[in-house]
Parts: C-alpha cells; sequence; structure tokens
C-alpha cells in the first residue's frame, strides 16, 4: 500500500536511532526539534475547512527514514552539516492510537540545506512546518451544512434524517452542522449522500473520508458497493468503523481503502453513516460536520 503504518503504539527515537544507522564515525547527534505541523490553505484547490488533526511527524534525512514521531518532538539524529530533511504529516488512522500512517494527501515539507549541529537542539520554525492539500486530489465531494440544501438523504429504513442546526452549543468553526436527534419514537438512523455514485481509484490507492463529529451516541460508518449498471441497489453493504461517544468535537480520518479495493469488480461506491439510539440515552445528539471524500484523480 501507499501508506507506511505503525501497526503499534508509537516506540519513539530509541527504537529508529541506532550509531549504526549512517556511515562514518559520528557518535555525537544533532537534536532537531519539530512543535506542530499546522494545515494551511492551497490556492489551487478548493479544500473546504482546514480543521485537521496531524499527529505525528516521519521524518527523512537524504531520503532515508529516521522515525515517526508523536508532536511536539525532540529527538536525535546522527548528521552533521547540511543536509536533506523530509516532513511527512502523520494522522491516526480511523482514529486509533495503534494506526498511525503517512497522510498521503498532504504535502511533505522538504528542507533541503538543512544544517546538523552535534550536541544542539534544532528548532524547526514553525513557519516552516507547514503543509497543505495535494495538488492532484479529487475533493469534489464535501458537506460544510452551511447553506439551506443538505447534500444527504436517509436511506430505507431509517425513521429519521439528518438536519442543520445553529444552536450556539451545536456549532463548530462558528458555523451551522448538521445533526441527527435519536429519542423513543426515532431510534434509527441511515444517512448517505444524495446523487451520483463515487467511481473511486482502486488498486490500493488512498481513498479516505474526513469528518468532524461529536456525539452522545454511538453510530458508525460504512460503504455501499454497486455492481450493476442500475447504480440504486448495493451489491455489498460495508461496515468500517464504529465511533463512540465524545463530549467534545474530533476530527477522523476513516480509511475506505482495503474495501474499495478488495471490491475490485465493483463499478461505484457511497458512503452511509447510520447508528441505533444507545441503551439509557434519552435523547441522542449526533452532530457532524465538514464531512469530505478525499482521493487521487485519475487520468481518463
Amino acid at each position: 500500500m501507499i501508506f507506511k503504518a505503525l501497526l503499534f503504539l508509537f516506540i519513539f527515537a530509541p527504537l529508529f536511532f541506532s550509531c549504526n544507522k549512517f556511515d562514518g564515525t559520528q557518535t555525537i547527534p544533532a537534536y532537531i526539534h519539530i512543535e506542530k505541523i499546522t494545515l494551511v490553505d492551497n490556492p489551487n484547490i478548493n479544500e473546504g475547512s482546514l480543521s485537521n488533526k496531524i499527529t505525528d511527524a516521519w521524518v527523512y534525512v537524504d531520503d532515508e527514514l529516521i522515525g515517526a514521531f508523536q508532536l511536539p518532538a525532540t529527538f536525535p539524529v546522527l548528521k552533521s552539516g547540511k543536509h536533506k530533511i523530509s516532513i511527512h504529516p502523520g494522522i491516526k488512522m480511523n482514529g486509533m492510537l495503534g494506526t498511525r500512517v503517512e497522510y498521503e494527501f498532504y504535502k511533505n515539507i522538504d528542507i533541503t540545506d538543512f544544517n546538523f549541529v552535534e550536541d544542539s537542539i534544532i528548532k524547526i520554525d514553525t513557519l516552516v512546518t507547514r503543509t497543505s492539500y495535494r495538488d492532484n486530489l479529487n475533493l469534489d465531494w464535501k458537506e460544510d451544512f452551511d447553506d439551506g440544501t443538505i447534500l444527504f438523504q436517509k436511506r430505507t429504513g431509517s425513521d429519521t434524517n439528518i438536519i442543520q442546526t445553529i444552536a450556539p452549543a451545536n456549532l463548530f468553526e462558528g458555523t451551522p452542522t448538521g445533526i441527527v436527534n435519536l429519542d423513543q419514537n426515532h431510534t434509527f438512523f441511515e444517512i448517505e449522500p444524495v446523487g451520483d455514485n463515487f467511481v473511486l481509484p482502486k488498486n490500493s490507492s488512498p481513498v479516505f473520508l474526513e469528518m468532524n463529529y461529536k456525539t452522545n451516541n454511538s453510530f458508525y460508518v460504512g460503504l455501499l458497493v454497486y455492481s450493476s449498471s442500475s447504480q440504486t441497489i448495493p451489491s455489498a453493504k460495508v461496515s468500517t468503523i464504529a465511533l463512540y461517544p465524545s463530549s467534545e468535537w474530533k476530527k477522523i480520518y476513516i480509511n475506505f481503502t482495503p474495501d474499495v479495493s478488495d471490491y475490485y469488480n465493483a463499478t461505484s461506491f457511497k458512503f452511509f453513516i447510520g447508528g441505533y439510539k444507545d441503551d439509557g440515552i434519552q435523547n441522542a445528539e449526533i452532530l457532524f460536520d465538514n464531512i469530505k471524500m478525499v482521493y487521487f484523480k485519475t487520468s481518463k
């Protein structure tokens, strides 16, 4: 796969750092400090909200991986003098601590003549550690709930739908959000995007759904697979991830890549979001914002 993943909890520099890692006799390292990586606007695309959860820096020196570090981080490198350093933004895939990956949709941060000084801590300025979405992305489908037209419809069997809310307690980034309300008379919801299905790249090309959410009730996200020319009745329904109550807004990157690649003969896809009212919850409020499908454009 394109993604290089650490499928375990982070073990930091000692795992990756070795006196034998680089040629030469240097034994005193330089120390690098990265405070954070900031996502900024790419004027070449319409990416919508810049909400993000960049948690890690995958660091390469002269194109060789030094390690993956949870931010903020200070780590040793056995180099001196000027070398190329490349910082790749990292996330927690599916919100899981044990699955950290480089996020291929964010640009790498390259410094061609970084000066490593032995036995010194060199802080990389936060004005330098900025990234943006790549230029060659398909970000055509986005729902930020900022206008009166909601790009979702309820699926068969759902007894409620998503609506817009402007209640101050429900806002994210100061703008309207989407809300699903569940109660004694409305105990199940399932929604999908309106309009055409998505024709998604396969062969392990990354496909992600980004989303902000806040909820006092569990819900799930999955993928609908279409294999017929009608594009109306799915041939398969794949549940990808279950999400649990959070009293704070969260950002999540949901990985559809393996599901899309598993259904190689599929003609198109849609995602869906659904859930049942949890036991013990009288009034469930499931809030959403900045939902976007992200994948690379393919040549036609």
